[in-house]
């Protein structure tokens, strides 16, 4: 040690809180989250069951919301790939692989929303969720294996089935007949811009950025309304604002998940813009989400806090699983690239909320839905819509960072140019000289 040099207190305990961190997911996810999928969600018949009971027992047993299987394929494929190349995680995957391979799941270029358990038509196509799912399901297996014509066989279906539909009214989901008012849906852009950064990680190559940044901009020019610290899930066609609710909804944890996928975007591209509207969408989330009487993040809030109308209101005041999730890593991510205390204490905020309300410290995982007084609705740690997803992909990016952070591997410190109030417009980048995503 240098002659006069003393120690950083502070350093060593962001250090240690860190490295306490990283070995704290590790656990919830080899110990508790990723065992729990592989006990529970195979089906003998083939692919995943995902309406388990808190005990993991199955409570339906067709194949409702075909979104489950890609995002279980992606998560431990993307584990194993990423992280430890595990044989069961691999093995788990590939039965969900098999499963798509052996299933006509597809009908007239659009993918069905259920199956029966058998891999039957139960449902019609809905939306493009589906079609995203499955994408990412695909690519993620063939990077872990090294499959060109899986990798290939995704972005076929990628292209063919969500991004030409995305291009013009009418052809993906629209909540109003798309000739008298189109709407562009926030999820449309914020999904897409994140399945095109899994087509990328295949060969690492930037052949995919300039549709990036076609989502990027949808996001941040069409749907962010940075004066009023909210970003809307539906607009017109152009941008503009709509009339009634749904020109008002905004969905607190979306916010935060697209300023993960920005900041991923920002740090992976050296592009400072993309890093600091990440973290205003994060913070901007956290802000309109968090029940400050409760505790917890809304699933959904009117931007001027007037009545939710229609059957949303049944579920705005709740808390769902994956809110929190994502909040955890956002805020954490936010923190590594700006420094600022105000999302330590956000992510502090979250994990204590979640871990002593979501948790189950008897069977595993986590409930699902909670009221808004942080009470279970139901026992359920699996529905049509929720699996390892959400908690795998966030638990395993909070782990990553948290380990890179305690070692010295990353450095936290402030990467956005200035303060995040002035809005900037999409391409205007500067070098931040740091990549982590």
């Amino acid at each position: 040690m240098q002659k006069g040099h003393r120690p950083d207190p502070a350093q060593n305990m962001t250090t240690d809180f860190f490295r306490e961190k990283a070995r704290f997911y590790s656990a919830q996810l080899t110990d508790n989250i990723l065992p729990f999928w592989i006990r529970h969600a195979r089906d003998p018949k083939g692919g995943y069951h995902t309406c388990l009971n808190r005990d993991g027992s199955v409570y339906d047993y067709d194949k409702v919301c075909m979104w489950h299987a890609g995002r279980l394929i992606w998560t431990y494929s993307h584990l194993y790939a990423d992280w430890r190349p595990e044989p069961a995680w691999l093995d788990f995957a590939a039965w969900g692989i098999a499963f798509l391979e052996n299933t006509r799941y597809v009908a007239n270029g659009r993918m069905f929303y259920a199956l029966t358990r058998d891999g039957m038509p139960l449902q019609n196509p809905c939306d493009l969720a589906t079609v995203n799912s499955t994408v990412l399901g695909l690519v993620g297996f063939a990077h872990a294996t090294r499959n060109q014509a899986l990798h290939d066989q995704g972005r076929a279906l990628f292209f063919a089935q969500a991004w030409e539909r995305l291009q013009r009214p009418g052809e993906a989901y629209q909540p109003f007949i798309a000739t008298t008012r189109p709407v562009r849906v926030h999820g449309h852009s914020m999904i897409g811009l994140n399945v095109l950064q899994e087509l990328r990680r295949f060969d690492d190559g930037d052949e995919f950025d300039p549709l990036i940044d076609t989502c990027a901009r949808q996001m941040l020019e069409l749907h962010f309304r940075p004066e009023r610290r909210v970003l809307l899930e539906l607009v017109g066609w152009q941008g503009e604002d709509l009339p009634g609710g749904e020109g008002r909804m905004v969905n607190p944890g979306h916010m935060i998940e697209g300023g993960i996928f920005l900041i991923h975007e920002g740090l992976r591209r050296n592009t400072s813009h993309y890093v600091a509207e990440g973290c205003r969408l994060v913070r901007f989330g956290f802000e309109t989400g968090w029940d400050a009487e409760h505790g917890g993040i809304y699933n959904d809030v009117d931007a001027e806090g007037l009545p939710i109308g229609n059957a949303d209101v049944y579920r705005a005041c709740g808390k769902l699983w994956w809110q929190h999730a994502e909040a955890l890593y956002g805020t954490m991510l936010a923190y590594a690239v700006t420094g600022d205390p105000w999302f330590l204490a956000a992510y502090e905020k979250t994990e204590s909320y979640s871990f002593s309300h979501f948790a189950d410290a008897e069977f595993g995982e986590w409930y699902a839905y909670l009221d808004r007084y942080g009470k279970p609705i139901n026992l359920a740690k699996g529905t049509p819509r929720k699996n390892s997803f959400h908690i795998g992909r966030n638990f395993y990016w909070c782990c990553r960072l948290a380990g890179r952070i305690a070692s010295g591997e990353w450095s936290v410190r402030n990467l956005v140019r200035g303060p995040l109030a002035p809005r900037t417009r999409t391409g205007n980048s500067e070098p931040n000289g740091g990549r982590l995503g």
